[in-house]
């Protein structure tokens, strides 16, 4: 075997540091480069990927803040619109309860006026047939040519009255 001849180590050493230096500056000059650069890249785009995903980060926190304070003025609005129809519904409820107490005492005062004349005409009633009947008495007991339909009228309407 001739990499076990002594004679020849020393012409294999020289072209085992040969191959090798050569090896070494391909791969200084060629490969590594290349790696080195592919792997810059690699880190420029990480880097790119981890700021576009901090930018996202704080749109979608600033959306979270706008989403947020719609939310609280829309809640606010809310609560205002029920405070103000309950406002209006309670102005409304007064109006139909003043309303509603107005046409009962209109209500009241027509009926009043009904049974004072309802009272008025069953009086005027009963005073007729008191005539009627007082002259019929007075005929049946022999003084009706005596005393009058107009003299019993006098005298029914001097008497007092309750009232």
């Amino acid at each position: 075997m001739p990499q076990l001849d002594f004679s020849s180590f020393s012409s294999q050493a020289f072209w085992i540091i040969i191959s090798f230096l050569l090896m070494w500056f391909i791969i200084a000059n060629f490969i590594v480069p290349k790696i080195v650069d592919i792997l810059n890249q690699r880190q420029h785009k990480i880097d790119d990927y981890l700021s576009a995903a901090e930018q996202f980060k704080q749109s979608a926190e600033e959306a979270l803040t706008k989403y947020e304070k719609a939310l609280k003025v829309a809640n606010e609005q809310a609560l205002e619109n029920f405070r103000l129809a309950e406002e209006k519904l309670k102005r409304k409820i007064a109006e139909k309860e003043s309303e509603k107490n107005k046409i009962l005492a209109d209500l009241a005062v027509q009926n009043q006026q009904a049974i004072e004349q309802q009272r008025r005409q069953t009086m005027e009633q009963i005073e007729k047939i008191s005539v009627e009947l007082a002259s019929l008495m007075a005929s049946k007991v022999g003084v009706g040519d005596i005393v009058t339909k107009d003299d019993i009228n006098l005298i029914i309407k001097r008497e007092p009255k309750d009232e």
